[in-house]
């Protein structure tokens, strides 16, 4: 998935905190389970 130049996701909206692309969103945002050690690794970088 593209990232911002800051590291964030490109189809975050920050507003929001929601997905601007969820319903078309990739493969890989899909397997990303909300949660996982993986999630909160990523949240916390």
């Amino acid at each position: 998935m593209a990232r911002l130049d800051d590291g964030w996701c490109a189809a975050l909206d920050r507003a929001s905190m929601r997905c601007t692309i969820y319903e078309q969103r990739p493969w890989i945002c899909r397997e990303f389970e909300m949660g996982s050690y993986e999630c909160k690794e990523e949240r916390a970088a």
